[in-house]
């Protein structure tokens, strides 16, 4: 948090003026906790600035990367000057199809969401506002309808997101070898969603275990894990964290970039 900074400037007409500043990398941002000392309730115009080329995220996709809580006296003001990028954790992938007797792949996680907005506020959004992309499904178990069982299906990647999501292990069916593992998928990154594993080959073609699903960038769902090539499908995609919860409340002076879903 040290690049985080207040600085206080008293106004006309006896308001407080509260200028927040987000200097370098942040996470789970809560303007009410960050109001600082002078502050005033009902009294204070509240501005804060996401300084360029810094990201600001969540440590879980449970939790959000920015707030503005409903906290605030209704007649002080919150401003957003947004030049960075705010963004929401990716989901995490989904493990790749294991068996015997039965496919059980997992589906990537959702995405995070970036900003929350519980009262009115202006946004100048000169930078991005990214929802967390979707984790990645894990692919499906290489077995064909009489139960021969192949390889492990490969994990899901991880969305994009800050914190990126986690590509997940492929499967192993309990008591195979090591070597009948699927293949992991790979973690996401701020800018990217991580690459599905890929799948394995088995002796008997009709067995082969199916890749698992890429992730999804910057508010975008992730991708199914594909199909083995016996009977088993791949698990789903997680679906797109928003850009923002509570739109209704904002005002934007400049909309810049926004990608995922809103409400």
């Amino acid at each position: 948090m040290s690049g985080i900074q207040l600085m206080f400037v008293g106004s006309g007409g006896g308001r407080q003026v509260i200028n927040l500043s987000i200097a370098s990398p942040a996470y789970n941002y809560d303007v009410y906790t960050n109001r600082g000392p002078t502050y005033v309730a009902g009294n204070s115009d509240i501005t804060v600035t996401v300084s360029p080329g810094v990201t600001v995220g969540s440590t879980s996709t449970g939790s959000y990367a920015f707030l503005v809580p409903s906290a605030f006296s209704p007649t002080d003001t919150v401003t957003v000057i947004n030049q960075g990028v705010i963004q929401g954790r990716g989901g995490d992938g989904g493990l790749g199809g294991r068996g015997p007797g039965t496919n059980t792949v997992n589906a990537g996680s959702a995405g995070g969401a970036a900003v929350y907005v519980n009262r009115p506020t202006t946004i100048t959004n000169n930078g991005t506002l990214a929802g967390g992309g979707g984790g990645g499904g894990g692919g499906g178990t290489g077995q064909d309808g009489s139960g021969f069982q192949g390889p492990g299906g490969g994990g899901g990647g991880g969305g994009a997101g800050f914190n990126g999501g986690t590509g997940a292990q492929g499967g192993l069916t309990p008591g195979g070898p090591p070597a009948s593992r699927g293949n992991a998928g790979s973690d996401g990154t701020s800018s990217a969603g991580g690459a599905g594993g890929p799948g394995k080959a088995s002796p008997d073609p009709n067995v082969n275990s199916g890749a698992g699903g890429a992730g999804g960038g910057r508010g975008a769902s992730g991708s199914s894990g594909s199909p083995a090539g016996g009977v088993f499908s791949g698990g789903g995609g997680g679906s797109a964290g928003a850009y923002i919860v509570g739109n209704p409340f904002v005002t934007y002076p400049a909309t810049g970039t926004r990608q995922g879903p809103s409400s």
